[in-house]
């Protein structure tokens, strides 16, 4: 080697990196997440809350049917029983009436035979 020679030096990126510092990944927890699967699951799981909902949905109309079909048969027994009592009302009314009407007759004749007593 010649004195003007400098000698040579190890460039700094050629140096041992376990010395140097390296930044911490705050993301390497989640190397693994594949958000194209991700978003395939959430999918799945909107469409199966979905078809389930419809599912009660349905069972609900179904109840609510059911339900609604013997509301009718109760009103229309409710009903019938209703113009059963009025028309029974209606009996007993004339009923009455005609034997008002009767004692009435009944008591003028009284009223009548004691004045052709007198």
């Amino acid at each position: 080697m010649s004195k003007t020679e400098t000698p040579k030096t190890e460039n700094a990126s050629s140096t041992n990196t376990a010395s140097t510092p390296t930044p911490n990944n705050p993301f390497a927890q989640f190397a693994s997440f594949d958000p194209t699967a991700a978003f395939a699951a959430s999918q799945q799981a909107f469409t199966k809350m979905v078809s389930e909902a419809h599912e009660r949905a349905q069972q609900l109309a179904a109840e609510y049917a059911t339900l609604e079909k013997q509301l009718m048969e109760r009103a229309k027994l409710a009903i019938d029983s209703w113009a059963k009592l009025a028309n029974d009302a209606l009996a007993y009314s004339a009923q009455l009436s005609a034997q008002a009407r009767q004692l009435g007759l009944e008591a003028v004749k009284k009223v009548g035979g004691a004045a052709e007593r007198a």
